[in-house]
């Protein structure tokens, strides 16, 4: 940004750099571009030439076409015409990277006001910028994002401002000396050293690129919010581009089947349900507010099973607590787990039967009214379907239901999951399950749990009735997370209808980001989670702290919520997770139980 109290006064004229400066791309560095160019998909002449990437032709062909030209500069033609070379269709291609460039640039909001706030001094500026992009282009570019303002572009003036001739055709088009101009831009030598050599006072911005190498689609992108936390960066780094990557999925599969409506559970749907209306596929949304103790309790009026109410390791208070009851004295010192039959005679003395069958009527209304009927999709994070299958059993023939999960670890035709079904493939599901508790945190919207649904006043409506199961405190930094996941949407929208007949951005393209962030963290992303809690359990029963503080043992290793941040700087336990969290190890921990089973039953057919 440019700094307060940097301009000048009494300068005849304002001169200000355009990319990087005024306008930039939500890419970490400019040539980035033909990394999403190469992933659009290119049409090489031959298929052995694309092994060398768009990127690695697209330079090339820029310096031969400068070598050929006998001026300073070059336009975005001359480059093409060397490319066709090697493409087929280039001015397809040429449109499509003029498309993608107008549809990634944005305003650098606070320098492009400066501008503006100097024109409506009366002051005069101008835009001066060394780029290929034809005039026409650049002309449309300043229109939309900084206003009307002349400007002055190396691919129409055959001079750049690296080699000074742009700015000395600058400074006789004004007429004016070099002392009468103030320039602002982020190039070292092009807006810096040259235009002080020529008697021009500058302003050197901070530049823009970050490092690294793309790993994938959306590896591309970067946050350039001017004040940016841990959490705005997950959520544009990890929410933002799982959640467009799961739309599609579940964009292009809904409409195969046929299905009119998609409806997306709370909490963790919401960012989901914002990246599929963004893309305009025009299947009706909608969003509903389910939890599980709000539809097991319904769900006991239909199937009569207390089996389901002693989920998790909970106290006797937790255990009553989340269906809506007082513990009895005498059961406050027992474990529900080992006196089941004591707790569901409780339950019965408390009328928790006729308690559920109150709810179920109400679910059965409010599912209805939320669009629960005919052939309708249903969208959850994951992982086992319970959601899904309870919503079928209460709203029976009426509705079909087709469910869409990120991934899931077990294996139906009523669902399908993204990005692993049936825990396969072994190893993207190691990634999440490993880290499970913090992956649904940076997806859950910023509100309690839901307990139970009420009918309002009047009888019409309905209201959500929530447990306090997190601190307001840790609710509120999820706003942050939204804010960066958000900020991802709006970055990407422009590129979303190129995208309509891709196969790019596909699970493919996450496996570098889950990868990075949540099976090998950085020191700086876990401490972000510093003070992090995850309640886990229907009805928020079971609390802990995302981070354990405990001494590194196998035990805390055990129930650590993220097993990775857990075993770092500890190598026998970092060598105990890689094993566990193997293809190997994966696939003896989603079948422990048929393999435990299986061995019984071997074991009772020798005896």
């Amino acid at each position: 940004m440019i700094p307060p109290g940097s301009v000048l006064p009494g300068k005849a004229l304002y001169s200000f750099d355009l990319f990087d400066t005024l306008v930039a791309r939500p890419v970490k560095r400019p040539g980035m571009v033909f990394y999403l160019l190469d992933r659009l998909g290119v049409d090489y002449r031959f298929p052995l030439i694309g092994l060398l990437g768009f990127r690695f032709w697209r330079v090339l062909a820029e310096r031969v076409a400068r070598r050929l030209s006998q001026h300073e500069d070059i336009g975005l033609f001359d480059i093409y015409r060397v490319l066709a070379l090697v493409i087929r269709s280039p001015a397809a291609q040429l449109k499509r990277e003029l498309a993608v460039e107008l549809a990634l640039l944005q305003p650098i909001g606070p320098n492009v006001e400066l501008l503006a706030a100097l024109l409506v001094q009366g002051k005069q500026c101008c835009i001066i910028s060394d780029m290929y992009l034809p005039p026409a282009t650049i002309g449309r570019i300043i229109r939309k994002h900084v206003g009307d303002v002349d400007f002055l572009v190396s691919s129409r003036e055959g001079l750049t401002k690296r080699s000074g001739g742009l700015f000395r055709r600058m400074l006789d088009r004004y007429r004016l000396a070099p002392a009468e101009v103030q320039h602002f831009g982020d190039n070292p030598g092009a807006d810096d050293d040259v235009p002080r050599r020529l008697g021009i006072d500058t302003v050197l911005l901070p530049g823009l690129n970050r490092p690294g190498r793309p790993r994938s689609f959306y590896d591309v992108f970067c946050l350039r919010a001017a004040e940016e936390s841990g959490f705005h960066q997950a959520g544009y780094e990890i929410v933002g581009p799982c959640s467009v990557a799961l739309a599609r999925f579940i964009a292009k599969d809904a409409r195969q089947r046929g299905l009119s409506r998609v409806v997306f559970a709370a909490r963790d749907g919401y960012l989901l349900k914002e990246a599929f209306d963004a893309l305009g596929s025009g299947i009706d949304s909608a969003y509903v507010r389910l939890s599980r103790r709000a539809l097991y309790v319904a769900g006991f009026a239909l199937h009569g099973d207390y089996e389901r109410f002693f989920e998790g390791r909970v106290s006797a208070a937790d255990f009553f607590a989340r269906l809506g009851f007082e513990c009895p004295g005498e059961l406050a010192m027992l474990d529900p787990a080992r006196h089941r039959q004591a707790f569901i005679d409780a339950l019965k003395r408390l009328g928790f039967e006729a308690a559920a069958h109150e709810e179920a009527a109400i679910m059965r209304d409010y599912l209805q009214a939320h669009g629960f009927a005919g052939k309708v999709g249903f969208v959850d994070l994951g992982w086992r379907g319970s959601l899904q299958a309870a919503v079928q059993d209460l709203c029976g023939e009426d509705c079909r239901i087709h469910g869409y999960y990120f991934g899931s670890i077990t294996d139906t035709v009523e669902h399908r999951a993204f990005y692993f079904q049936n825990g396969r493939p072994l190893a993207r599901c190691a990634i999440v399950f490993q880290a499970l508790p913090v992956f649904e945190f940076l997806f859950t919207e910023p509100i309690h749990t839901l307990r139970r649904i009420r009918r309002s006043g009047q009888g019409e409506g309905f209201e959500h009735e929530f447990v306090a199961d997190e601190p307001d405190s840790q609710v509120a930094l999820r706003h942050q997370v939204a804010a960066g996941a958000r900020r991802f949407f709006a970055d990407i929208a422009g590129l979303l209808p190129m995208l309509e007949n891709s196969d790019c951005c596909g699970a493919v393209d996450l496996d570098p980001i889950l990868n990075a962030h949540l099976k090998r963290p950085s020191a700086e992303f876990i401490r972000v989670f510093d003070g992090i809690g995850h309640a886990e359990g229907f009805g928020g029963s079971k609390y802990g702290s995302l981070l354990s503080e405990e001494r590194k043992s196998l035990i805390g290793y055990r129930n650590a919520y993220w097993r990775s941040a857990y075993v770092a700087g500890n190598a026998w336990l970092r060598l105990l997770h890689r094993l566990l969290y193997s293809r190997l190890g994966m696939f003896l921990i989603l079948n422990r139980g048929r393999i435990v089973g299986g061995a019984k039953k071997r074991l009772r057919g020798t005896a």
